[in-house]
């Protein structure tokens, strides 16, 4: 006979004549619950024929008939049978065996050792029916099991609010995050934080996760990755632990995912993310999601996953200007109880111009060099250090106003030749704009020479639309977005 769920210890406890009628008692009060719950052709065809055994006091086997028989029940009933236990206040540990399937152990799929307090609610007549939610009234005692299921919360203790340096360019996500902080589920759900890499987006997440616990020390807080989210469900399906994944992301307070972007193309995971999605959003549980592509550039992704994205807020974060990133220079540098010149901070600042872990790096580098050689920190030292590091990227050579024009046809789909022509479309002209705007801000050359590559437009047309766009992009989040990812696509050929 295969033994599911194995006793702890090599031999495992035999049972006790004055415990055999009470724990024999305990599986009737949950078969009993079971059968208010099911339809009554499957509780003869699935429960019924279970044969209880007592192990310990506390401890019954359930032996199921064949493989077909446990399989159905684990799909299809565990979360009523979990919940006939929770309510039953019994503190019993229900393990599984399958008659004639030899002796060899497996490693147990489902987990339902853990007890619950004695004045849990009885249960209701509007059960859900199997694999939905469980209604509220119940998800005390199963945030049990999705505690033991999520083990640590994967929070980084020092991402908090205190140490986020707050400025111009992520006022707003820092707002926002702050108020799903304050108020989970209730204010903006979901809140989708987007911006190039290394600009604060998971410090902010984390942060969201641990204001959450140090106001509610009993929030179940789950942080993933959208990378980690595919490997666990991966693993889940081959070894048959689906119901444990579900478990596990369906019945948190607070769901935070980093990088949503790298499930483009991954069909069952989106699948399952959709529907974890919508049953804690029904709930009223926060979502917190991160992206560095704004939701509708996401590639192959499922319009109905993009369009949930959209239902609550969606906040940018862009590269820190020079006086923010000179403040978390100096930040930085406090933390590592050292004070930095504010020239020096300066020079670092003017020459690392790309996300903030450039500037995390440039600082450790010249710290580093000043600890080894011996030297004071001073301009000095920073630009014989750093010279060879810090490279402005308006003098890459790689950037071409034929490089741009390639990329901002590819991202809207259209002909270089287009680009070129006198079209006046909108569907055209607005590309050409935006790739005479970057051709302005990632190549040296002049209005002039500018035009000569746009079909031979006059230098007042480029200028036209190096203002317009230079304009409208303070304001026009799509227009940001679209911008951020064709620069995205540049700092790759860079």
């Amino acid at each position: 006979m295969q033994s599911l769920f194995p006793s702890h210890g090599h031999d495992a406890k035999k049972p006790s004549a004055g415990f055999e009628g009470e724990s024999t008692d305990n599986w009737q009060r949950i078969k009993d619950a079971l059968r208010q719950m099911l339809p009554e052709a499957d509780f003869n065809q699935y429960i019924e024929p279970l044969k209880s055994r007592v192990v310990s006091e506390s401890e019954i086997v359930l032996t199921f008939p064949d493989m077909s028989s446990y399989q159905k029940v684990l799909n299809s009933y565990m979360d009523q049978l979990d919940y006939c236990k929770a309510t039953s206040g019994l503190p019993v540990l229900l393990r599984f065996e399958i008659e004639g399937a030899g002796s060899t152990e497996v490693d147990p799929l489902v987990d339902l050792d853990y007890t619950v307090a004695n004045d849990v609610p009885q249960v209701p007549d509007n059960y859900p029916e199997p694999g939905a939610q469980l209604p509220s009234d119940a998800r005390e005692g199963s945030n049990i099991v999705a505690r033991a299921l999520t083990l640590q919360s994967q929070l980084n203790a020092e991402y908090t609010f205190q140490t986020f340096v707050n400025g111009p360019s992520n006022q707003f996500a820092h707002a926002s995050c702050l108020a799903v902080a304050d108020a989970p589920g209730q204010t903006y759900n979901p809140l989708f934080l987007y911006g190039g890499t290394g600009l604060g987006k998971t410090h902010l997440l984390h942060a969201v996760g641990n204001k959450v616990l140090k106001t509610k020390a009993n929030a179940v807080i789950t942080y993933i990755t959208s990378e980690r989210f595919m490997n666990e469900l991966i693993y889940c399906l081959r070894f048959n632990k689906m119901w444990d994944f579900r478990r596990k992301y369906r019945n948190c307070d607070v769901l935070l995912v980093d990088d949503i972007q790298f499930i483009s193309g991954k069909e069952r995971t989106q699948e399952e993310f959709f529907h974890t999605f919508n049953a804690l959003y029904e709930a009223k549980k926060q979502i917190v999601v991160t992206s560095d592509i704004f939701p509708q550039d996401i590639p192959d992704i499922e319009d109905r996953l993009r369009n949930r994205f959209q239902w609550g807020l969606i906040a940018d974060i862009q590269p820190p200007d020079i006086e923010h990133r000179v403040a978390i220079l100096m930040n930085k540098a406090e933390k590592q109880g050292m004070i930095l010149q504010s020239a020096v901070a300066e020079y670092i600042a003017t020459h690392a111009k790309g996300n903030i872990r450039v500037l995390e790096g440039a600082l450790r580098r010249v710290i580093a060099f000043s600890a080894l050689q011996g030297r004071a920190i001073n301009v000095q030292l920073a630009s014989e250090i750093l010279q060879d590091v810090l490279v402005d990227k308006n003098s890459d050579s790689n950037i071409s106003i034929e490089s741009i024009q390639k990329i901002v046809a590819e991202h809207f789909k259209i002909k270089v030749s287009d680009l070129k022509s006198k079209k006046r479309q909108r569907a055209l002209s607005f590309p050409r704009q935006i790739a005479m705007f970057l051709s302005r801000m990632r190549t040296q050359s002049s209005f002039p020479e500018i035009g000569t590559f746009f079909g031979g437009k006059d230098h007042t047309t480029v200028m036209h639309a190096v203002k317009k766009i230079e304009k409208d992009r303070k304001k026009d989040l799509e227009l940001k977005a679209q911008l951020e990812a064709i620069e995205r696509k540049l700092d790759v050929i860079s």
